[in-house]
Formats: C-alpha cells, sequence, structure tokens
C-alpha cells in the first residue's frame, strides 16, 4: 500500500515536478540514505515512467507468488486481515483511476502508450488481489467499496462483483444470503441517491442495475424476497419522465429478468408496471433513434407476457396496439435482427398463451381503432388473429365461431369502407383479412362452412350502391377454391349464374355503363373480372364430380368466349388478361365439361370472334384456339374440319400479325395433331 501511495504522489511527467519542494512533503516514509526512493531531478523522463512500471510489475508479481500466497492460505481470515485486504483494493482502484486520468491527458502525447500499457498492468494487479480473497471476504469488501466516495471505485467494485457472479457457478447458502445483503446498496445506487457528476452517475446506475439483474437470475428463484423492492424500483425509473434513456434501457432488462424470476409474486406490480412499460413503447421517434432502448423495450414486455399471460386482459387491448405498430418498426431492421426476433415471439405468445375469450373482444376494439387511422397495422393484427384461429381447439372454435363470423363480416367491408383508397394498398390490407378467414375456413367442417358460405355470398349482395363487396366476395371464392380443391364442387354450384351474370355486366363489348359507381371503375372491373376468371378455373381444374353439366356450361360457355372481345381497361390490361387468366380458364373449361357434345359450340364461338373487326380480338381468338387443342389433344380432329374455313381466311388476313400468328397456329396445330395441314390449305 506504501508502495502505490508513493507511485500516487509521484508527477505525472519531469516537468510537472515543482522541483525539490516536492521531495521535502512527501508524506511516504520509504526513504534511503539520501532521503529519497527516487529522485525526480537526476532521473529522466524515461527513467521516471521506467520506475512506475517497474514497480507496479513487481507488485503484481509478487501478489501472485506461491510463496507469498502459500502465506495468506496459512493465515487465518481475521477482522484485521479482511480490513488490509479492504483498504489494498481501495488503494489499487484509487491508483487505477490516477492512471486512468494520465492515460486521458496523454492521448495526444508520444507517451500514450505507455499510459495505457501501465493501466492495463494496474487492472492486472487489481485481478491478483481480487484472486487473493476469500469468497466470505470479497462479499464484504465489495460491500465496503460500494460505500466509497469517489464513483470510479464503486464502479470498478460492481464490475468486480458482476465478474464473479458470472463466472461462479456454486455458492454457500451462508455466501448467498451476504450476497443478498449487498441489494439495498445496490438498489440506492440505482435510485441515484449521490449528488454527483452526470455521466458518471449514470454509468454507475446502469452498472448497478446490470448487478442486481445478475443476482436475480442467479439467486431470485430461491430468494424472491428481496427482489420485490428491486422490481419496484425499476417501475419507478421507466415511470419517470426525465430518467436518462441508458438508464431506462437498464432498468427495463431489470424488469424483464425479475419479472420471470419472480413470476406470481410480480402480478401485484402489474397495475404500476404494465402502463408505464406501455407508456414507453408509445413514444415511437425515441424507440426508433435508440435500437438497444427498444430491444431493451420488447424484452421487457416479451418477459412479461411470456410469464404472466393470463394476467394480461386489463392491458390486452394496449398490448395489441403497440405490437402491430412495432411490426411497422421492424421492418427497418430485418427479418433476422433481435427485434424482429423477438417482436415474432411476443406476437405469438398473444396468439397462442390466451383463452378465445379473452382475445378476440381485443382483437376487435383493436381492429376499430386502426382500421381507419393506421391501415399498415391491420396486416400484423390479422396475423395473430391467425395464428389464434389454427391453434384453436375445435370445441372452442365451435362456440366463437358466430363471435368470429361477426368480426370477418365487419373486417370484410374494408373494401367498401376505403373505397377510394389506392387500390393496391387496399388490395394488401384486403389479403390478410381473407388469408385469415381461411384460415378458420380450413378447420370447419362442411356443415359448418355451408351456411358461413351463403352468408357471405348474400352479404355480397346485400350493399348495392358501390358493388365493392361483390369484388371482395369474389376475391374469398377464388381463394377458398384454391384451398379446397375438388371439394369446392359441393359449394360452387350457387356461383355458376351469378359469376355468368357479372362476366357480361363487366363487359364493354355489350354495355357501355361503368359496372362501379366511383373514379376507378376501371381498374376495379378488371380485377372483379380477373377474380371470377380464376375462380371459375380452378373450380374446372380441381373438378372430379362432373360439376360442369350440360345445363352450367351452356351457361357459362357464351360470357367466357366474348371476354375475348372485352377490351377493358385498354390493350395492355386486355393482353395480359387474355393470356394470364381468360385463356387458361376457356382451355380447363372445354376439358372440364362432361358433355362432348358441346365442343363444337364452344370452337365455333370461337372461330367466329376471328371474325372480328378489331385485330387485336381476332389474334387472341387464336391464342384460345390453340389452347383449347391442346387440351382436347387427338379429340380436336372432329373439329379441325369446319376450323380450317377460318383459319384459312386469317392467312389472308390485313393484319401483319394476326397473319404470322395464324402460320404459327396452323403449326402448333400439326404438332398437336400429329398431322400435316399445310395441304387444306
Amino acid at each position: 500500500m506504501k508502495i502505490i501511495q508513493y507511485l500516487t504522489e509521484l508527477p505525472e511527467n519531469k516537468e510537472d515536478d515543482p522541483g525539490s519542494k516536492k521531495s521535502t512533503t512527501c508524506k511516504t516514509k520509504l526513504k534511503n540514505q539520501d532521503g529519497q526512493l527516487f529522485n525526480v531531478e537526476s532521473h529522466s523522463d524515461k527513467q521516471l515512467r521506467h520506475f512506475k512500471f517497474l514497480s507496479v510489475s513487481f507488485m503484481s508479481q509478487l501478489l501472485s507468488s506461491q510463496s507469498f500466497v502459500k502465506k495468506i492460505v496459512e493465515c487465518e481470515e481475521t477482522e484485521e486481515l479482511q480490513t488490509l485486504e479492504q483498504r489494498l483494493l481501495e488503494e489499487v482502484l484509487h491508483y487505477i483511476n490516477t492512471v486512468a486520468s494520465s492515460v486521458e491527458g496523454n492521448m495526444d502525447k508520444p507517451t500514450a502508450k505507455f499510459w495505457r500499457v501501465l493501466l492495463n498492468k494496474s487492472y492486472d494487479m487489481l485481478d491478483k488481489v481480487n484472486a487473493l480473497l476469500p469468497t466470505e471476504t470479497f462479499i464484504p469488501v465489495i460491500r465496503g467499496l460500494l460505500m466509497n466516495q469517489l464513483p470510479s471505485v464503486r464502479r470498478k467494485a460492481m464490475d468486480l462483483l458482476n465478474n464473479k457472479v458470472q463466472q461462479r457457478t456454486r455458492w454457500q447458502k451462508s455466501q448467498i444470503l451476504q450476497l443478498l445483503e449487498l441489494v439495498p446498496e445496490l438498489i440506492a445506487i440505482a435510485q441515484c441517491k449521490r449528488k454527483e457528476e452526470e455521466e458518471e452517475q449514470a454509468i454507475n446506475r446502469q452498472t448497478a442495475l446490470f448487478s442486481l439483474k445478475l443476482l436475480c437470475r442467479g439467486f431470485g428463484t430461491e430468494n424472491p424476497v428481496p427482489f420485490v423492492p428491486v422490481l419496484k424500483t425499476a417501475i419507478d425509473l421507466i415511470s419517470s419522465e426525465k430518467e436518462e434513456k441508458n438508464v431506462m434501457g437498464s432498468a427495463l432488462l431489470c424488469i424483464a429478468e425479475v419479472t420471470s424470476t419472480l413470476k406470481a409474486q410480480a402480478i401485484p406490480q402489474l397495475p404500476r408496471l404494465m402502463p408505464a412499460l406501455l407508456k414507453t413503447l408509445k413514444n415511437k421517434k425515441e424507440l426508433v433513434s435508440n435500437e438497444i432502448y427498444l430491444l431493451s423495450a420488447v424484452t421487457a414486455l416479451l418477459k412479461v407476457a411470456e410469464t404472466l399471460p393470463h394476467f394480461l386482459s386489463p392491458y390486452l387491448l394496449d398490448c395489441l396496439l403497440q405490437v402491430v405498430r412495432l411490426e411497422r418498426i421492424m421492418v427497418e431492421f430485418g427479418p433476422s435482427s433481435q427485434i424482429s426476433l423477438r417482436v415474432t415471439s411476443l406476437k405469438t405468445i398473444l396468439a397462442t398463451r390466451l383463452a378465445p375469450r379473452i382475445l378476440l373482444p381485443a382483437v376487435t376494439k383493436c381492429y376499430s381503432e386502426v382500421a381507419n387511422t393506421r391501415k399498415n397495422c391491420l396486416g400484423p393484427l390479422m396475423n395473430i388473429l391467425k395464428e389464434h384461429i389454427v391453434g384453436m381447439e375445435k370445441e372452442h372454435l365451435i362456440s366463437h365461431q358466430s363471435e368470429l363470423t361477426a368480426f370477418f363480416m365487419k373486417a370484410l367491408d374494408f373494401r367498401t369502407e376505403h373505397g377510394q383508397d389506392d387500390l393496391e394498398e387496399v388490395g394488401k390490407t384486403e389479403a390478410y383479412i381473407i388469408d385469415c378467414l381461411i384460415s378458420m375456413v380450413m378447420k370447419l367442417s362442411e356443415a359448418s362452412f355451408r351456411p358461413l358460405f351463403f352468408k357471405l355470398f348474400d352479404w355480397s349482395k346485400t350493399e348495392s350502391t358501390l358493388k365493392d363487396r361483390l369484388l371482395t366476395f369474389h376475391r374469398i371464392a377464388d381463394c377458398i377454391a384454391d384451398k379446397l380443391k375438388g371439394l369446392f364442387t359441393l359449394f360452387a354450384g350457387h356461383l355458376v349464374k351469378p359469376f355468368a351474370e357479372t362476366l357480361n355486366q363487366v363487359n364493354i363489348s355489350k354495355t357501355d355503363e361503368a359496372f362501379f359507381d366511383s373514379e376507378n371503375s376501371t381498374e376495379k372491373s378488371c380485377l372483379l373480372l380477373q377474380f371470377t376468371m380464376d375462380c371459375l378455373h380452378k373450380l374446372f381444374l380441381f373438378d372430379t364430380q362432373k360439376f360442369l353439366s350440360k345445363e352450367r356450361a351452356e351457361t357459362l360457355m357464351m360470357p367466357l368466349v366474348d371476354q375475348l372481345e372485352n377490351t377493358l381497361g385498354g390493350d395492355e390490361k386486355f393482353q395480359e388478361r387474355v393470356t394470364a387468366h381468360l385463356i387458361p380458364c376457356i382451355a380447363q373449361f372445354s376439358v372440364a365439361m362432361a358433355d362432348d357434345s358441346l365442343w363444337k359450340p364452344l370452337n365455333y364461338h370461337i372461330l367466329l370472334k376471328m371474325r372480328h373487326t378489331s385485330s387485336k380480338v381476332r389474334f387472341a381468338a387464336l391464342l384460345a384456339l390453340v389452347e383449347v387443342a391442346q387440351k382436347l389433344k387427338e379429340n380436336y380432329l372432329v373439329l379441325l374440319p369446319e376450323s380450317i374455313p377460318f383459319l384459312a381466311e386469317l392467312m389472308e388476313d390485313e393484319c401483319e400479325e394476326v397473319e404470322q400468328q395464324c402460320q404459327k397456329t396452323i403449326q402448333q396445330l400439326e404438332v398437336i395433331l400429329g398431322e400435316p395441314l399445310q395441304s387444306y390449305f
């Protein structure tokens, strides 16, 4: 200790030495025959640095030398020795502080490296002193250091404690009780009862909260009582308006740890904890600017939800509102970031750990709150509900089916309520709602699904003004057909006539009236056609029950073939609709017809379109003809004789594109039928 005191009194550099006055005022009684241990005047700057370095290295080696450690082991741990050990630790920490300030002061000077090496050497010495202390002594010594006047000494004491707690796995009962006695001291530091430099204070408070978190993780399960005040203190910190963000982040992580450890004993704190926690999540600007703070807040909410899901109901609506908002923030961090993973876990806990009677009313309320103000939050909300429905037990689903149906009837009006909004955005949101509805449909029996489907069918016809519900219903039908495949034919009989009517009403070659009463009527009509054709295509594709009787086929044939001349939406839209939606639908229609006597009229109606005044329509008819032949294969041979004259006309068409396509069509037919056709022309 005297060596350290002497080193502390030596000047930092030779120039700082105020001459011989210094040597006479040295209080330390370490002197040689000349009355001085190290004469600064008669030595160079380099020698002064060398002397300091050697002194610290000497102490470090001495404290870890076998002979010295042996003496310590043999010596009884008296109170006097304990006091000496604490004083030595204090001196070392004090000296580290002195060297650290020299490191800062000489950062830009050539000696910077020396000071960094000396600081490392001093830390090495601290570790050696620490290693000498038996655990019984270590804890009271740390306790003494926590009362020290210097903030840096207190911080280092907490660091030593944290390292010890993290490294050791086995503790005796008496040692644990001693450690738990430190909790009130650490709480006092976290609450900042002392006046200090702000920056020092904030770092010390964070370190104290980290120590409390580690102690709770290590010993809280067996000894929960001392940690109830820790939770109360952390809640006080996050409730405060003026609190420093990094301290709040540490307090939030402390809450996460303590709540998951205390479990039921944390319940009395929830009425204070939850509002404060949800309030921290509301301030979006602060969250986005400070990623660690955001992560801490999400972690705290996740741990509380994980530990006490059945006590969340009073705060559930607010939880849902914050979680669906967080999903938006997640986009900025990427799907594999810690924040995204934790928000996903949080959504899963809300979706799977709560009873339907608690979650469903909260989802309905949450939907009402965000449907108009924050539409982009609806996707995450629907995903939570979908996950909940997928995990629902059968009897729960049956008892809550009417409540869920009422919710979907309300949510599916989203398109109608946002008729003037951007169609693509509305479509994205509607897709989430329909996807969620389908997850319920897939769990219902035929007996439960049938009334629901017809309820939706009637619902789509009731709102006469905007007809937006019709668009939504056709989209639902398309999605259900995709999921139920062949089973959908059991319910689709009632759709044939309405679908045929829709195809005619949205065909501008048959009517001049706009189908939708809104500015974006054309875009909506194009979408409606697309959903209708796609749904019919799936019906024909998965049909194994001869669903397309003669009567149904006749109902649909003309409305479908007439779509070849429906140029709604302009040339580009027309071409895209014909190739991607209409022609696959007509081709599949020819395969699905139960009565092959209907092939002839179908083929003839397509051929008639080849005489249309528009070259675009003639071109489309050629494409349709090839697709039908492709599906019917050699069966098309019987239809060939009546097709030849029409093809011959197009071989000399005034439009070059049509003429080239006709040549191509004849070549494709030769490949499909395996016969040369050139002799017919």
